[in-house]
């Protein structure tokens, strides 16, 4: 592989005025945010087939919980501005 997985997950939220619900989904969404920088970070420096295999499969994964709540913050009016680069995460 080369390339990275990821380069770089940013977006911006408001929380003016926003529901109790609202709030937890937006918590949930900076959550699985740092677990995808951190999975990064621990890409970048294996040298394992196995452990890069794993990093791979768990990008995959948290990646589409990150879709899934972004379309959930959508659904509820909640305004995000993700990367450009999200839709195009895998550089093999």
């Amino acid at each position: 592989m080369d390339g990275t997985i990821v380069s770089g997950l940013q977006f911006v939220i408001s929380r003016k005025s926003v529901t109790k619900k609202n709030n937890k989904l937006l918590d949930e969404i900076e959550a699985v945010k740092l677990r995808i920088e951190t999975v990064q970070a621990h890409f970048d420096y294996q040298t394992d087939p196995d452990l890069i295999e794993s990093c791979v499969f768990e990008m995959k994964s948290l990646m589409a919980r990150y879709q899934f709540l972004l379309r959930e913050a959508k659904k509820n009016g909640i305004t995000c501005e993700a990367a450009s680069n999200v839709g195009n995460l895998y550089h093999f």
